[in-house]
């Protein structure tokens, strides 16, 4: 077998062993966002930061309920997280991988949440 082969394999069996502390949580972030009602919630987040069920709900069309079960699922994930705020309770992104992964779809920004650029796209 060739030089560049036998390195090529190498350096791949190298880089598994050096990610293989970070997969499982890439593969729960991936299943927190393969779904769809998730995914609805994640995008308004990120163009509306600290918003409130009752606006997710409307913005995702999703019934308050719905949506109040999906954001446990993701605070308990580490993905979001909330703050009170008088009779509200504000919602917003927190996981910085998942930020990187709505940019990486184009996620819309906003007035609320500014284009920028995320650490480590292009």
């Amino acid at each position: 077998m060739p030089m560049a082969e036998l390195e090529r394999g190498r350096i791949a069996a190298n880089a598994v062993a050096e990610a293989q502390g970070r997969i499982p949580e890439w593969i729960n972030v991936f299943s927190l966002c393969a779904d769809a009602t998730r995914m609805k919630i994640l995008v308004a987040l990120h163009a509306a930061p600290e918003a409130s069920v009752s606006q997710l709900a409307e913005a995702a069309e999703l019934s308050a309920n719905t949506v109040t079960q999906a954001l446990a699922t993701l605070r308990r994930a580490g993905v979001v997280d909330v703050r009170p705020d008088g009779k509200y309770r504000r919602w917003r992104l927190v996981h910085p991988g998942v930020h990187q992964l709505l940019h990486q779809m184009d996620a819309p920004h906003s007035a609320l949440h500014p284009e920028h650029r995320h650490p480590g796209t292009e």
